[in-house]
């Protein structure tokens, strides 16, 4: 099924099917695209983004596995950006999973499910990631004021590792968009001509 944003990417036409009758299937008429960078680049790229999208997914349930500590990751101004980070956080990890199993060229919906998800996902991701140390920051500002008068515990040393680990994550994972970026394609990818594994 064709999402709506790229029927104008089909058209429609009469082939035959295995048994020589004629069917009307959708057939990609649209743009190809391929990565910017050489190959050697691009690979590099993936694994960094792979690493990072796990040590993010790691670092992330740690972080929330941590909430009922009650010290600074059961703050609300700490633990609601961790909280909004799991959706961001997922499609990012949807666009690597694309970048790793998808053969070039591929189409345009393929192409905005990696590498633009990639850049706006881990943009999004790693501002929530600074709203967290935001929010750690002003636990400590809030506790040396005496306004709170909770202990800091073990807990909340694993928290703020986490939390910097993540943020690293998902700034390493920003800073790799452009090893992915990609840049129309002047050829047709034979595998996907017939509307194809790509789409």
């Amino acid at each position: 099924m064709v999402s709506r944003r790229y029927v104008g990417d089909y058209r429609l036409e009469n082939v035959k099917d295995k048994n020589g009758k004629l069917v009307t299937k959708p057939v990609y008429k649209g743009k190809y695209y391929v990565f910017e960078k050489s190959a050697e680049e691009a690979g590099r790229g993936i694994r960094s983004l792979t690493a990072c999208a796990v040590l993010a997914v790691l670092t992330l349930v740690l972080g929330l596995a941590l909430v009922g500590n009650k010290g600074f990751a059961s703050q609300y101004y700490t633990v609601l950006p961790m909280v909004i980070c799991t959706l961001p956080l997922a499609y990012l990890c949807v666009a690597v999973y694309y970048l790793l199993t998808s053969k070039l060229p591929v189409i345009r919906e393929r192409k905005e499910k990696m590498s633009d998800r990639v850049a706006k996902c881990s943009f999004v991701t790693m501002l929530l990631a600074g709203w967290n140390l935001s929010g750690i920051l002003l636990a400590f500002v809030l506790k040396l004021s005496g306004v709170e008068k909770r202990p800091f515990t073990a807990g909340d040393g694993v928290y703020i590792a986490a939390s910097l680990l993540f943020f690293g994550a998902v700034l390493g994972a920003f800073l790799a968009r452009k090893s992915v970026a990609m840049l129309e394609s002047a050829g047709v990818a034979p595998d996907t001509a017939g509307g194809g594994d790509n789409a």
